[in-house]
């Protein structure tokens, strides 16, 4: 009799340490999603498109680059060879200034300051190479 009552004992004890291993596996599980969900939410951030003002200064960074290039004081880096043309040039300064009157009330003062030095910067360096030629 004694050992039913130990056995019957054990299955509820069994039963009981069943019901919590399952209570602590939807636990986990339920962590888990809002884990994924966490996630799922920065890379959402993270891929969230930039502001135009954003894109016009990588822009700028871009065709300042190839205006540098024009001008011959950089080397082309695909061909590694100096090419110099200032009909170029003076299409992508002026292109850099053009997107830069669009949004400058719209930069911070870091960025302000330097798309102003870099026009200037390149429009001297234009003028020395036009004078050159």
């Amino acid at each position: 009799m004694k050992e039913k009552k130990d056995q019957t004992k054990n299955n509820k004890t069994e039963k009981v340490e069943e019901i919590k291993e399952k209570k602590a596996q939807k636990e986990e599980k339920e962590e888990t999603k809002e884990e994924v969900k966490e996630e799922e939410k920065k890379k959402e951030e993270h891929l969230k498109e930039p502001d135009l003002p954003v894109l016009f200064v990588w822009f700028i960074s871009m065709l300042s680059g190839k205006a540098w290039e024009y001008l011959g004081l950089i080397m082309n880096p695909d061909t590694k060879e100096i090419n110099k043309d200032l009909k170029k040039a003076k299409i992508a300064i002026d292109t850099v200034a053009f997107l830069y009157d669009q949004i400058k009330d719209d930069l911070n003062t870091e960025d302000f300051k330097r798309i102003e030095n870099l026009l200037a910067n390149l429009r001297m360096n234009y003028v020395e190479k036009l004078k050159e030629s």
